[in-house]
């Protein structure tokens, strides 16, 4: 659709910063990109219709983006809006025509270059309003094309909540976040495809202080490009930026700074603005999220490609058929991440679209995908620093660095079968002249069979007239005999057939056919013996003959030269057909050609030069061929990989990424999507998750309304308070849009899975009583003892030590949180005994003092990478499962003071991540009798259910038997 907009006052352009020095580099390596200014505002100025603009977002402000014939032209308004700086130009590509298709405006002005800012007149407008303006109308067309139901008045309150939480979010951040200073830079090096200028990936040579592993950072200058420092080696710092940059645009002497998060915001707030224009996917996401609304789900009877228990087949199945919004609540160990694949794999064999597998963040994204089937073409987007090993071979980059290499080894192995076509042209040439030798030969052969023919009847006489008679008296009796065989054959056939289907066949039909049959067999035999008279006859004839002939020179000189051409002819045609085989075998490799099968020479002889003709067009088709895959070979070989990114994402079938990350990469943020899965949705909050959502037609949120809700900082929340709609807005930060629509969605649209098969039967039953309403079944089986505790679940009381040395002490310094001495001892010796054991060990605590200690203490007994795995706070493993998980609660006072333990979730999150064993480390004085209600009742409920089913042990029980064991 386009939007004609007519400007009477002209809009005045000036070059950007940098802007020409940037656009010489970019000439040097892309074609039909314009000299400068003046070159844009001709081009600009030969569009009849218009020229083709869309606004853009970028990072910390909108734009707008013109289109000419062969590039497009980036502009940014003025502070005062009287003039648009011209900041880029680039090339046309796939993505713009894209968004050219869907709708743009024709702008029709004149346009005007300027040198400098301060030669624009005073009066000048860059009519940037009116654009707007323009565009907000063009997309509620584009929406009222699409028949997108119009906003309803509480929609529209909805959008301006989000903003309004956005635009707090974004404010609070800037304000807070820490002003670090950049790391120099002597020299930038691209890294990946040698031999391109343009790559995401470059090294840039430090000078004195680098940035820290994964540490996000950017160009000093350029606020369009962010990156993430992959290593820091040999003084260099790798940094992969989120979309290719041009080498030639970058500085090679500069700094690096600290990335704003400004991306994070942008993206947010362009959700917003497009459910806002009603340009999403997601045609009813605002009636479900604001009104509740639902289409009804239709039934349907897919089966998935492994078993299922009830409730997960039924998420499977709705999954597949939901028109708009469906919630799968999924306890731990119940299986979300099979129904998620299950669902996967099945739609991945339609052709309904592709599915976008996202959350919050990039472990939970990859615990789903290391799960996926392969054959489901799965692939992930994102920082290779931030995705987990066991999904790298799903990378886009790595897949496509893996497609360029297969399809360069293919192309050439292709390429080298040709290789033979120069020794095949020169066999071809060859067998050309064996043919013309035979030819001649047989040529010459004839010639002299006709002159001995002419010498014998001239010498032979009555004698050679004889044989002559003879020979035609032979053929004659053959070809009579033969007859008389053929007729005797049918009727003795016919006679069986007539017994076999009348076995009570009449005396006279049988006499009449034995008559007939004993007549042939005796004409038979008279021709039989007539013909071998006539051929002792012949042949004595013709021995006769013979005899008189060899006295005749004449004779035996014509037979001696018919007897050279004979033999000039089968050597003739022996080479011949040597030379075929030769080049039948050189050819094989690309073009098969047919055996000869004919035995008679002059057939043969045809048939051969009928081929060599033939390979003379068949040659030059093989040559156009062996060029075109060498020239396929060199350009794949030298294609830069992110060149086969579109193709790979055209034929995915599951693309997984972060929710940012699902609108940060340009290659999948404009694709379209049949459903998107948000896995963890509990943890994520509104405004992020509505980022992935808007993209995909339908939507399943994924998780357990019962763990970790989202996270928001004190900051924010602090900023919100001052607020005219501070409720409304904490609600926002604080819930979950899964959590929210658990409680007002119909009970057709919400499905919980209620068989775990995780964690023990003790282990299960407290969190099913205690977090899920007595609801979660279990089909585990039964775990052994270990060397240290008998039951699955076991509590280490810590009360029975003397108070001074059990208690908490409060962080030091800026720091915040408490630190637990005692605790930290045992826990520490409880971690490095079961990684003795060989066991899967996860040691939680709440905070992160607390964890910095025990990380320090276990870097005695492991290396880093152990400790950073299975050390850390609750956040660290949600949606992560262990064999054996410890947990401390630091908390020991006597007052009851347990803090942010009273979130009953977080034990939950703690609680549920065991595969065999629960270890619980505290002092139960202190957690008996904490001031918060909720949690005293529920450590009251663990210890009955501890002296009920579990074990209680004191600490120094455990630490005997620790030393005992060795540990």
């Amino acid at each position: 659709m386009l939007r004609e907009v007519h400007l009477t006052s002209p809009i005045h352009l000036v070059a950007g910063n940098d802007f020409q020095r940037k656009l010489v580099h970019k000439r040097r390596d892309a074609n039909g990109l314009p000299a400068g200014l003046d070159h844009i505002v001709r081009d600009l100025a030969v569009r009849p219709d218009g020229v083709s603009a869309v606004v853009t977002e970028w990072p910390g402000h909108r734009g707008l983006q013109l289109h000419t014939y062969a590039y497009v032209v980036k502009l940014r308004p003025s502070t005062k809006q009287d003039f648009f700086w011209v900041n880029d130009a680039g090339p046309l590509g796939l993505g713009d025509h894209a968004r050219l298709t869907r709708g743009c405006l024709l702008v029709r002005c004149h346009w005007k270059a300027v040198a400098r800012a301060t030669e624009v007149p005073t009066n000048a407008r860059a009519n940037w309003d009116t654009l707007l303006r323009e565009w907000t109308r063009l997309q509620h067309d584009l929406a009222d094309q699409d028949a997108v139901p119009r906003l309803k008045p509480e929609h529209t309150r909805y959008l301006d909540l989000l903003t309004t939480f956005n635009e707090i979010a974004r404010t609070t951040a800037a304000r807070t976040s820490p002003r670090r200073p950049g790391f120099a830079y002597r020299k930038v090096t691209p890294v990946g495809d040698p031999g391109f200028t343009v790559t995401n990936t470059y090294a840039f040579h430090i000078v004195g202080r680098a940035p820290q592993r994964r540490a996000h950072v950017q160009i000093s200058g350029d606020d369009e490009r962010r990156g993430q420092v992959l290593q820091v080696t040999n003084g260099a710092a790798t940094v992969r930026f989120d979309q290719p940059l041009d080498f030639a645009r970058l500085p090679q002497q500069g700094q690096l700074v600290p990335a704003r998060i400004e991306v994070v915001h942008v993206k947010r707030r362009e959700a917003v603005e497009a459910l806002r224009a009603r340009q999403t996917q997601h045609r009813s996401l605002l009636d479900v999220v604001v009104s509740h609304q639902v289409a009804p789900i239709p039934q349907v009877s897919d089966h998935p490609a492994q078993q299922l228990d009830p409730e997960q087949l039924a998420a499977f199945r709705k999954a597949l058929a939901v028109e708009d919004v469906l919630v799968v609540l999924g306890p731990p160990g119940t299986g979300k991440t099979r129904v998620i694949t299950e669902v996967a794999h099945a739609l991945g064999r339609s052709d309904r679209g592709k599915i976008l597998i996202t959350s919050h963040s990039n472990k939970a994204v990859d615990n789903v995908l290391a799960r996926m089937p392969r054959e489901v073409i799965t692939l992930r987007v994102g920082n290779e620093v931030d995705v987990d090993p066991d999904v790298h071979w799903c990378l886009l980059e790595v897949y496509a660095h893996e497609l360029r290499q297969e399809v360069a080894v293919h192309s050439e192995r292709r390429a080298q079968r040709y290789a033979v076509l120069p020794t095949a042209l020169d066999w071809h040439a060859e067998l050309g002249e064996r043919i013309r030798w035979w030819r001649s030969a047989r040529a010459e052969q004839d010639a002299c069979a006709a002159e001995l023919d002419r010498c014998r009847r001239a010498a032979g006489g009555p004698a050679q007239d004889r044989v002559t008679e003879l020979s035609a008296r032979v053929r004659r009796l053959d070809t009579r005999s033969a007859r008389v065989q053929r007729r005797l054959d049918r009727l003795v056939q016919r006679a069986g057939r007539s017994r076999t289907r009348i076995p009570l066949l009449s005396d006279l039909l049988g006499r009449l056919r034995d008559r007939r049959i004993a007549h042939l067999r005796t004409k038979l035999a008279t021709c039989a013996g007539a013909l071998d008279q006539a051929r002792k006859t012949l042949r004595y004839a013709a021995e006769k003959l013979e005899a008189m002939l060899r006295q005749v020179p004449e004779v035996q000189a014509a037979q001696r030269k018919f007897d050279a051409a004979a033999t000039d002819c089968v050597r003739a045609q022996r080479r011949s057909l040597e030379a075929l085989g030769t080049l039948r075998t050189v050819l094989l490799p690309v073009e098969p050609l047919l055996e000869v099968t004919d035995t008679d020479d002059e057939t043969t002889l045809q048939w051969l030069t009928d081929l060599h003709h033939g390979l003379h067009t068949r040659f030059t088709l093989l040559q156009a061929r062996a060029t075109l895959l060498d020239e396929w070979h060199a350009a794949v070989s030298s294609c830069p990989t992110a060149d086969l990114h579109p193709e790979l994402i055209r034929y995915a079938d599951v693309i997984g990424a972060t929710c940012i990350g699902s609108a940060t990469n340009e290659e999948i943020a404009a694709e379209e999507f049949d459903l998107v899965i948000a896995d963890e949705a509990g943890q994520i909050q509104v405004s992020d998750v509505l980022i992935p959502l808007i993209r995909g037609r339908r939507a399943v949120l994924v998780g357990d309304n019962m763990q970790l809700p989202p996270v928001s900082t004190h900051e924010v929340e602090r900023a919100i308070s001052s607020s005219s709609r501070a409720e409304a807005l904490l609600e926002l930060s604080r819930t979950s849009l899964l959590e929210t629509l658990v409680t007002v969605l119909p009970a057709d649209n919400v499905v919980q899975l209620r068989t775990q098969r995780r964690m023990p039967e003790v282990i299960a039953s407290f969190v099913s009583d205690h977090f899920y309403r007595g609801t979660l079944r279990s089909k585990v089986p039964p775990t052994r003892d270990d060397a240290l505790f008998r039951s699955p679940l076991a509590f280490v009381d810590t009360s029975c030590l003397p108070a001074q040395r059990r208690r908490e002490h409060t962080a030091s310094g800026k720091r915040e949180g408490y630190l637990n001495h005692a605790e930290a001892e045992l826990l520490n010796r409880l971690a490095e005994h079961y990684q003795h054991c060989g066991a899967e060990w996860a040691l939680i605590v709440p905070y992160q003092v607390q964890r910095d200690l025990l990380k320090q203490m276990a870097l005695g007994w492991a290396g880093q990478k152990t400790v950073d795995s299975n050390i850390g706070t609750v956040d660290a493993f949600q949606g992560g499962e262990r064999d054996v998980v410890i947990y401390g609660f630091t908390r020991s006072n006597p007052g009851g003071w347990i803090g942010f333990l009273d979130d009953l979730r977080r034990l939950n999150v703690a609680f549920t991540r065991a595969k065999q064993r629960l270890v619980l480390v505290g002092d139960m004085t202190t957690l008996r009798g904490a001031r918060d209600a909720g949690f005293r009742e529920l450590m009251e409920a663990l210890h009955a259910h501890l002296q009920a089913h579990g074990e209680l042990r004191t600490y120094h029980d455990i630490v005997t038997r620790l030393t005992e064991l060795g540990s």
